[in-house]
């Protein structure tokens, strides 16, 4: 059976893997000690955190066939959640999320999907590939100077700019990946000994420096101390790329203290993320780009429009490119 190795093992990486498992004999390297790039959980202490993507939808047959299987097994669950739109301060909107179309998340992490998806994967973690060169066949080039070879195709399945230091100049789509801008987002993440007074679990925020404020011990199946998970905006994450990550914090907790009416520099437990690459600039949707001649190929949500479902729509539609090729 041929090699074909992915790069990256988030959503459209696993799907990828698991559509394509019995065509070929798979790899997939991943930079990070876990699977599931932003379907991602963090733990510390007793407390836990969907620090990237918050929920999802299922708005296309594919993907709703795709996630059946996950829901049956309690893998997915709805989050019935009091959602609220927020203009700067002031609550604008109010809504329940157990009367419009479901949102998803992972159970008892968001990275569960992930987990589960790669059950029976050879996924290679603390391996992050550097370069790659062909003679006969591809080459991946680790960080540790480690050759793996004898690949007939390479998949990228990391975020656009990443994808461009590794594929080659003369690959097809070098331009069109180019095109596609994408932005920052600092993931702030706040432990409590107690419950917070809160009008909502899940609020979407606008002229704030804040995007976006989670109850995430209030998702099903966290079972864990009272958390928030708080989105900066893609403007104050692009202008502070370098700012000192504790003034960032501490700006954070400012903000959100004055939407929620809460003092939230009390939390027990206070950590910072930020994802350089969180979301496209617009939301056009492009198709994954596949070379059949050089047998590379790049694809995931960045493709279709940032969201969850594009992740999956994208690694779907290059799966069946690569079977038909």
């Amino acid at each position: 059976m041929k090699k074909l190795a992915i790069i990256g093992s988030g959503l459209a990486g696993l799907t990828l893997a698991n559509q394509l498992k019995n065509k070929f004999d798979i790899t997939v390297f991943e930079k990070s000690r876990g699977v599931g790039g932003r379907l991602a959980t963090r733990r510390a202490e007793t407390y836990a955190f969907d620090h990237g993507a918050q929920y999802f939808t299922a708005r296309t047959e594919a993907f709703r066939t795709f996630i059946q299987p996950l829901i049956d097994e309690g893998v997915i669950k709805r989050w019935v959640a009091r959602h609220v739109e927020i203009n700067g301060i002031h609550i604008v909107k109010r809504s329940s999320w157990e009367t419009e179309e479901p949102r998803y998340v992972g159970a008892p992490g968001m990275n569960s999907i992930a987990k589960r998806l790669a059950h029976d994967i050879d996924v290679r973690a603390n391996t992050k590939i550097t370069s790659l060169s062909h003679s006969k066949d591809w080459q991946l080039k680790t960080e540790t100077g480690q050759i793996e070879d004898h690949y007939e195709w390479v998949i990228s399945t990391v975020p656009g700019p990443q994808a461009l230091e590794l594929l080659p100049e003369n690959f097809t789509y070098q331009n069109d990946i180019k095109e596609i801008q994408m932005r920052g987002c600092f993931s702030l993440m706040l432990g409590f000994s107690a419950s917070l007074p809160l009008e909502f679990e899940a609020a979407h925020i606008t002229n704030s420096d804040i995007s976006w404020i989670a109850a995430n011990s209030h998702k099903p199946h966290r079972g864990a101390p009272n958390t928030l998970v708080v989105h900066s905006s893609a403007e104050y994450a692009d202008k502070n790329t370098h700012t000192d990550r504790e003034v960032v914090i501490d700006h954070l907790c400012q903000q959100v203290s004055l939407i929620i009416g809460h003092d939230v520099n009390q939390a027990q437990h206070k950590v910072l993320h930020g994802w350089r690459y969180a979301n496209n600039t617009n939301r056009d949707t492009h198709q994954p780009f596949i070379d059949t001649q050089l047998k590379l190929a790049a694809c995931g949500d960045w493709c279709v429009g940032g969201r969850v479902e594009g992740a999956f729509t994208s690694a779907q539609r290059l799966s069946e490119a690569i079977i038909k090729s």
